[in-house]
């Protein structure tokens, strides 16, 4: 490291990008978001060259700028390696039979410590809209503990570093694996308020080579759902209602144009009804987008 706190990059601007800069500053860390277009080699060099390491908060890097950059010294965690690995080891079969969608994050550092949380419900809607349940309530206690040992067991396999999303599909009580995301995300944004290490800080931990923290929950329950603009554009104005309502309702503004049908932010809501918890979160999201007032 160049100095006493490094430098890490982040590519990929985004809400994602967004929440690495809560736990950066509480580590003392540097953080430059890359916001320029990722295809051009020459701005992501200029970029990168100012940073101690290099990770991604978005998908959309081209593996060819990233082994280019590498060959010249610079160190990206995961590597172009591992993201390649990765794209080949799922088949993306969006077609089978499934019961329900969970996912189970998983962080490894290069020295190989990992750690999971709790696997995830994930409830879709029309793509955009997503609701979480953290513990995914319809697991059984052996099928999550399989779920967890199959994420650690692919983590160690492609050499991931950093968080690692296990997208998998449940069927008559069988895992299947759908889908590897290499980066944080969105269906473990619960872990900011409802794990003791949320997955952000994790990742900056894990690519830095820290010791892992950990990823325990702090609640027996934890419904995240994500804010889907409808016909309300200002998103503030809800707060009069919701946090008098609920005033244990966390949110999350992304700073985007309220455009229907555009994610705009989400909520959590941490406790131990299931029910309640959900139907806080509905309640909350309808209101936001405009479905209910009153």
């Amino acid at each position: 490291m160049r100095k006493a706190f490094p430098t890490v990059g982040i590519l990929g601007a985004g809400p994602l990008a967004q929440m690495f800069l809560s736990p950066a500053a509480e580590l003392g860390i540097e953080l430059l978001l890359f916001e320029d277009d990722t295809k051009d080699l020459e701005t992501v060099r200029a970029f990168a060259i100012k940073c101690d390491v290099v990770t991604f908060a978005g998908d959309h890097v081209p593996l060819s700028v990233i082994k280019t950059l590498e060959a010249q010294g610079i160190s990206f965690r995961p590597s172009s390696a591992v993201t390649e690995y990765s794209y080949n080891k799922v088949t993306r079969d969006q077609s089978i039979d499934f019961d329900y969608e969970v996912t189970v994050l998983v962080a490894r550092s290069p020295h190989g410590q990992a750690a999971t949380w709790a696997p995830t419900q994930v409830i879709q809607n029309n793509g955009n809209s997503m609701m979480t349940i953290a513990p995914a309530p319809q697991l059984s206690p052996e099928l999550s503990e399989q779920a967890q040992k199959l994420a650690l067991d692919l983590a160690a396999e492609v050499g991931a570093v950093g968080v690692m999303a296990v997208e998998m599909f449940v069927h008559d009580q069988k895992l299947s694996v759908r889908n590897l995301v290499m980066r944080p995300h969105v269906s473990g944004n619960w872990t900011i308020e409802g794990a003791c290490t949320n997955q952000f800080e994790q990742h900056l931990r894990a690519v830095l080579d820290l010791p892992l923290g950990d990823p325990s929950m702090t609640t027996s329950a934890a419904v995240m759902g994500n804010v889907v603009a409808g016909n309300k554009s200002d998103m503030y104005r809800p707060y009069l209602h919701l946090m008098a309502r609920t005033p244990a309702l966390k949110f999350h503004q992304y700073a985007v144009d309220a455009r229907p049908g555009q994610v705009v932010g989400h909520v959590t809501l941490l406790g131990t009804n299931n029910a309640e918890l959900i139907g806080e979160v509905e309640h909350a999201l309808d209101y936001m987008s405009g479905e209910i007032d009153e």
